[in-house]
């Protein structure tokens, strides 16, 4: 996809999800220490090198999932709409894109459209970003921070679903091309 795109901010996480990703975390930590105040004994024939890694590699997959949620971003252009969210990056073609029935929708007031099985991706409260299977049974792309305002966008291969600080101006954007 070329330059002569317009960039459009996805909604942030609300507070819900990073507390989630925050008690994510903490939490096996806090079980490790909590059995080893216990029970020390337990873990006398241990490498520390296998405590580090065990302690480790959960956090740091959590810390480095909440980096790439910081900045995610959606580009229109000509050409089509791409988004980068954490490990997310997929591009359609604006010919794919059924711009005449995109709409803004209230997920609270249209069931059908609401995420309802993580295909891959993330899911907690305040966030779902992904590959999801919706309770109408089709499977969508989906970046959900607020379930009232999302930007519904049919596609050949599945609809897309898009919490944006702008939607309207992103569907204005869409309807011009």
């Amino acid at each position: 996809m070329n330059d002569n795109r317009k960039s459009f901010t996805l909604s942030p996480i609300g507070a819900s999800a990073k507390w989630f990703f925050a008690v994510l975390t903490l939490l096996p930590i806090l079980i490790v220490a909590f059995i080893w105040w216990g029970h020390p004994d337990e873990f006398s024939e241990m490498p520390l090198w296998l405590m580090g890694l065990l302690l480790g590699i959960g956090p740091a997959i959590l810390i480095a999932a909440a980096m790439g949620v910081r900045n995610p971003q959606a580009k229109l252009g000509k050409d089509g709409l791409s988004i980068k969210v954490s490990f997310i990056d997929k591009q359609w073609a604006i010919s794919t894109i059924d711009r005449a029935n995109a709409a803004l929708v209230n997920l609270e007031s249209r069931q059908e459209l609401r995420p309802k099985w993580k295909l891959w991706g993330a899911a907690m409260p305040g966030l779902s970003s992904g590959l999801f299977k919706l309770y109408d049974g089709r499977k969508a792309h989906v970046y959900i921070t607020d379930r009232r305002k999302v930007v519904y966008l049919p596609t050949q291969s599945g609809p897309v679903l898009l919490s944006l600080e702008r939607p309207r101006e992103f569907l204005d954007t869409l309807q011009a091309l």
